[in-house]
């Protein structure tokens, strides 16, 4: 123990004094390995912080609830989007109608069209918000419910409002705080595009999520959005979400295959086609965002891996150096009683320490190039503990790899034709 102590005191000495010596060739090793270190725990950092801040948005959802889309709501493609997707028809609000009419198993059923962020001009009298809107929806009364908006004063969105395409809205408190902030909004008027609406509710704070104003929010009628709004967005009528609330955890998924057949039979799927809507819950979606995580986790490590690869071709690189400027030096401390073994451990433990020092070095501007983009994204920033270890591990392992074959030949060099070397 007291041997691999001094080994360790000696190999520090020995790192310290060769930076000094070689200061720019050291740096620039250093750099290879901090680059690779760093940028794995900085993009670590932000998956981390969105990965949490995701599992608090579906912890906040009911987990009785499941959703049809046209399309995966998360799903995250890279390059131009072809082939089936481009055909897969909107959801309608006959196709709704017709699906709320005909399910038993679900207790609420809401379908919603959203605008997130949206670029409308939201207008009190001559005062215009001055921020952009996160969140201007289409629904029913349902939807608050399963977003968990609870209602501070007014009311909630009624039939009666949705068959005659009232010009009513909830306001979130974003909305009160910019636009009234010394009155009580409901039964005020508000005009979307200079269209007015008259304020009907207004929800309790909910704060943020994901880096988006939960409060800076309106909500109208789904069919007044569809018969105002609905043709203004890109590729004309906007897709319509449903959302669907079993009465429990336990009927989910027979509430979920009575969905899946009802809706093929509305759209005259044939038997054995594949489904042309996407349907899944709180559960599925968050795999579903894991998945995309582990793939960028993979891709970034690789990418990374190629940096620590050449760096650990450059600890090899300096070790060797070493070894051919410390020549007389290993013959002098063989020709004093060091054994082959002193030798080796000595080069090998400053390789690692080398490694070592880069990794912590990366590790450091890696969790805080991360902790501020996390910031600037108004979230919380999460420190991967796991990577963090595994970039130790994988520094500390670069050191015994790549400094072997230096520490092996300084430990078999001759003390006399060593003492003799000029």
């Amino acid at each position: 123990m007291n041997r691999i102590f001094n080994y360790l005191i000696d190999a520090i000495g020995g790192v310290l004094f060769y930076f000094g010596q070689t200061k720019l060739r050291t740096a620039l090793t250093l750099m290879g390995i901090t680059v690779g270190v760093s940028s794995i725990i900085a993009i670590m950092t932000v998956l981390a912080t969105f990965e949490k801040q995701t599992e608090m948005l579906v912890s906040d959802m009911k987990t009785n609830i499941f959703y049809i889309t046209k399309d995966n709501p998360i799903d995250i493609q890279f390059g131009p989007s072809v082939g089936r997707k481009g055909r897969i028809p909107r959801i309608t609000w006959d196709e709704y109608e017709q699906l709320k009419r005909t399910l038993t198993l679900t207790t609420n059923m809401a379908a919603t069209t959203t605008e997130e962020p949206s670029d409308r001009t939201i207008s009190v009298g001559k005062e215009e918000l001055k921020s952009r809107l996160a969140s201007l929806w289409g629904s029913d009364g349902d939807v608050l419910s399963v977003s968990k908006y609870d209602i501070l004063d007014g009311r909630n969105i009624q039939d009666i409002d949705i068959e005659n395409s009232r010009r009513v809205a909830i306001v979130g408190f974003y909305i009160k705080e910019q636009l009234f902030p010394y009155s009580n909004p409901v039964g005020q008027s508000i005009e979307i595009d200079n269209i007015p609406f008259e304020i009907i509710a207004l929800t309790e704070p909910k704060g943020e999520l994901l880096g988006q104003n939960m409060d800076s929010m309106i909500g109208i009628p789904i069919s007044t959005f569809l018969k105002y709004f609905g043709k203004k967005g890109w590729g004309g009528r906007p897709d319509l979400q449903l959302i669907l609330e079993a009465e429990s955890m336990d009927t989910l998924a027979d509430a979920t295959d009575e969905a899946i057949g009802v809706f093929r039979a509305i759209r005259k799927i044939p038997p054995g086609q594949p489904n042309n809507f996407y349907i899944a819950t709180n559960d599925q979606l968050m795999d579903t965002f894991g998945s995309f995580t582990s793939s960028l986790s993979i891709f970034v490590g690789l990418i990374a891996g190629i940096s620590l690869l050449v760096a650990g071709i450059g600890i090899a690189n300096i070790m060797l150096v070493s070894l051919t400027e410390r020549i007389k030096e290993i013959g002098i401390r063989k020709a004093l009683g060091a054994r082959r073994i002193d030798i080796f451990l000595q080069f090998l433990i400053e390789a690692v320490l080398i490694s070592l020092l880069g990794g912590i070095v990366g590790i450091i501007l890696g969790l805080s190039f991360g902790s501020i983009v996390a910031i600037f994204l108004q979230q919380d920033p999460v420190i991967p503990f796991d990577w963090v270890f595994y970039s130790l591990q994988i520094c500390a392992s670069m050191g015994i790899i790549f400094g072997l074959y230096p520490a092996i030949r300084a430990s078999r060099l001759n003390p006399i034709d060593s003492m003799r070397y000029d």
